[in-house]
């Protein structure tokens, strides 16, 4: 079980059971139904906050911080309504959730609000020395919470980064050993074709120019020993074409390396066996986007999906990559997005970028194949 779920788990058992003994209280008949009626009103109300927090994806900043004002709100009318202190345990809840809402700054001073609510809601029923130990005992208990999900969150994020480190260096690496072996392969064509070829040229000529000199079976042997000459050097030109065609990169393979890195990021991968085998700039600069798309996906988009299809088209190799985050009301160029706008011109392509706040983010690239492919 993922540790998200597991803090859920946790939520929803301490909303049930810091709120035991009042709905004992509620079924035995011993709250008056005007009090009991809005306390189960909250109780509800923090319960369905919650959960809508917890497992609806939101696109949106404002829905889950206003569901988070819900639950702390629902805890303090569960505290007030009741006069039950074990009800504010739900504000630890609540503030455990504020770090992955706020920078930490406003999440301490989200926590020290509630707190100082609790204070003013449990001086109604308590005099000043119990009110301030008690709300002072809740204040450290949110604190640690705060604490632990501060960590947690810079863990999480540690653990991503490195992944997706660990992803980029993989992808680099098979870029440089298949870029490594497509330049050795293309030295040694270039030697077979300038070494190997040329002294071949020249023994075909001397045998074609012996033939024209000898008769007789000495005539013959010359003749067929041309032959075969000729032949070889169709062999080695044959080789050195097929070393030249093969010097690609298999970007299939190379993509396929960055998916791991995006944990929290289910990524739907089209490409065809058709494009695994690139030259090496185009190849390059295709991963290069890929992995810049991914990195927005999980940084800035928080996106759960992303959909990435290569494809042969009309203009040429094509790159369409389409998330479901929160996407932006204003596109800004940083130094990703440009990076992969200058590569994929640079090889006569270009890049246009789509978004709109809660609208995801879309990434259409286009690059020309080049002669030899």
């Amino acid at each position: 079980m993922k540790p998200e779920t597991w803090l859920t788990v946790a939520g929803l058992g301490t909303w049930i059971v810091s709120s035991l003994v009042t709905l004992a209280e509620i079924a035995n008949g011993q709250m008056a139904w005007g009090q009991a009626g809005p306390w189960l009103a909250a109780f509800a109300a923090f319960g369905a906050a919650f959960s809508l927090t917890c497992w609806v994806p939101w696109k949106t900043r404002a829905a889950p911080v206003i569901l988070l004002a819900v639950q702390a709100v629902a805890a303090l009318a569960m505290v007030g309504l009741a006069g039950d202190t074990l009800c504010a345990a739900l504000l630890v809840v609540v503030a455990s959730q504020t770090p992955s809402h706020f920078r930490t700054a406003a999440a301490a001073a989200w926590t020290g609000t509630q707190t100082a609510l609790l204070a003013m809601v449990l001086s109604r029923f308590y005099g000043p020395v119990p009110t301030i130990a008690v709300t002072a005992a809740f204040g450290g208990f949110q604190l640690f919470a705060l604490a632990t999900a501060l960590l947690a969150g810079r863990e999480r994020a540690a653990r991503q980064e490195l992944a997706r480190t660990n992803a980029e260096l993989h992808a680099t690496r098979a870029l440089v050993i298949e870029s490594s072996r497509a330049s050795e392969r293309l030295r040694i064509s270039r030697d077979l074709h300038d070494t190997l070829g040329h002294h071949l040229t020249a023994l075909s000529l001397q045998l074609d120019v012996a033939s024209r000199l000898a008769d007789g079976r000495a005539a013959e042997h010359i003749l067929q020993a041309h032959a075969i000459a000729r032949l070889l050097l169709a062999d080695v030109r044959d080789v050195v074409s097929q070393l030249r065609d093969s010097s690609v990169v298999d970007v299939g393979d190379a993509i396929r390396r960055l998916v791991p890195a995006a944990e929290t990021l289910n990524v739907h991968l089209d490409v065809p066996q058709s494009l695994g085998a690139l030259e090496n700039e185009r190849a390059e600069a295709i991963v290069r986007c890929i992995q810049e798309v991914m990195t927005n996906a999980v940084r800035h988009g928080h996106a759960r999906n992303l959909w990435i299809t290569i494809a042969d088209g009309p203009e040429g190799l094509g790159v369409h990559a389409r998330d479901d985050g929160q996407g932006a009301g204003v596109l800004r160029w940083g130094n990703g997005l440009r990076g992969m706008r200058e590569r994929f011109e640079a090889l006569a392509g270009r890049v246009d970028v789509e978004t709109r706040a809660g609208g995801g983010f879309e990434v259409h690239g286009v690059m020309p194949r080049s002669q030899a492919s």
